[in-house]
């Protein structure tokens, strides 16, 4: 059967509608995965194809280098998209960007005001807006416009929590942080893990940490960066912003005046150095064995050095009496074990405590704390086996530091923990 022309026209025009429909389809597929495939089929719709790819080559620069300012291309693609497409927001970035600078500041001021109000997901938007706030000096504000935008996209925490972090020593930002991080968001240890990176604000986070700890959110459970940030506070002379934080978090108050805690070894130590950090040298190891309530430490032959350590606080000077009991040393008499004062506090005088040198069984000591203002000390068990020719084993299975009570006590400065 013969066909007419008429078929044939109909038949192309099929054709083309069909390479139409496709390239359009393409385009509406790729305008956000890949804007430049779209942009490449210079076919309608072109304004989030263009908005995309302007926005994806200012951000390629930005995360290169954080100063660099939007390219004559990028800009002239975002103004295309925005007169074809007036709702495409991933030109914004590129045209706020573009307005600053050029010069109009104000414009480009209103125009990211008005961007925030369009959109919350765009990530170079958010950006913006927080470092546009810490300018003003709304650290309040920051905070808030970041808690914002890690609730909307999860996965771009990475992407805001360096600026959370960095923000939790500014003033007012304890106010705004800590009803955030009270709920426990599933960002929390991000943040916590950031904010740890930046020293300045170290005490900052402990101070909120504790905040949270108390009511009306009650975050009592430690966390591995909960310890992190209790060692960090104690290394950088916080030890008392430290030991709250512990005691809020779980630690056991010492009994009966007693100074070192965990002196009966009947479990295992979360809250280094405030409980005992036990050493693992190589040539010196350290365990504490809960169920024995006992402290092993074994040294290899000419080995010395220390075995455990830990912060220890004196509500004043005066007489402690230290008290132990203790085996293996017997075996290796060129051996011998120590513990050792050396004062940590801040902005006091440092005057040096004699060393105890303990021997085998039950016995005590006095040791002298000098009315210095000091209230905060190392305590370190320190092995010396470097005359011995044999491995030491010892066993400590008690190791008590109190006030002793037949000494008249010294007056010391009042200071707060």
């Amino acid at each position: 059967m013969k066909k007419s022309g008429k078929f044939y026209l109909l038949l192309g025009v099929g054709v083309l509608v069909a390479g139409v429909a496709w390239a359009q389809s393409t385009i509406i597929v790729n305008q956000r995965r890949a804007p430049g495939v779209s942009a490449a089929i210079t076919l309608p719709p072109q304004g989030w194809a263009n908005a995309s790819l302007s926005r994806a080559m200012l951000g390629a620069r930005l995360s290169k280098d954080p100063n660099s300012k939007p390219k004559k291309l990028e800009r002239q693609l975002a103004e295309d998209a925005f007169t074809t497409e007036p709702l495409a927001t991933s030109a914004l970035p590129v045209l706020i960007q573009s307005l600053a600078a050029s010069g109009k500041a104000q414009q480009s001021d209103k125009l990211l005001d008005l961007a925030g109000g369009l959109t919350r997901r765009d990530n170079l938007i958010n950006a913006m807006l927080i470092d546009e706030e810490l300018k003003r000096g709304r650290p309040e504000r920051a905070v808030q416009l970041l808690g914002r935008a890690m609730s909307v996209d999860y996965d771009a925490r990475y992407f805001y929590v360096e600026r959370l972090a960095a923000a939790t020593a500014s003033p007012g930002a304890m106010d705004v942080l800590a009803p955030m991080l009270g709920r426990n968001p599933k960002w929390s240890a991000d943040y916590w893990v950031a904010a740890l990176r930046i020293p300045a604000v170290i005490p900052s986070a402990g101070k909120l940490r504790l905040r949270i700890a108390a009511h009306p959110w009650n975050l009592k459970q430690a966390t591995s960066t909960d310890r992190d940030l209790i060692a960090e506070l104690a290394s950088r002379q916080q030890p008392a912003l430290a030991y709250e934080i512990a005691r809020a978090l779980g630690m056991r108050p010492q009994q009966g005046g007693e100074v070192l805690i965990g002196s009966d070894f009947d479990r295992e130590p979360r809250f280094m150095p405030l409980e005992w950090e036990l050493i693992q040298s190589g040539d010196i190891g350290a365990t504490i064995e809960p169920k024995e309530r006992m402290l092993t430490i074994s040294g290899l032959a000419g080995s010395s050095g220390i075995a455990a350590r830990q912060l220890a606080l004196f509500s004043s000077a005066g007489s402690y009496r230290l008290r132990w009991k203790l085996t293996g040393l017997k075996d290796a008499p060129d051996a011998a074990l120590k513990l050792r004062l050396t004062c940590v506090g801040p902005d006091v005088i440092r005057v040096p405590v004699a060393p105890v040198t303990m021997t085998e069984g039950a016995g005590s000591a006095m040791i002298k704390i000098p009315g210095t203002g000091c209230r905060w000390y190392s305590a370190t068990l320190e092995l010396d086996a470097a005359g011995s020719s044999t491995g030491v084993d010892i066993a400590l299975r008690q190791l008590s530091l109190r006030r002793d009570r037949d000494a008249a006590a010294s007056p010391s400065p009042k200071t707060k923990i």
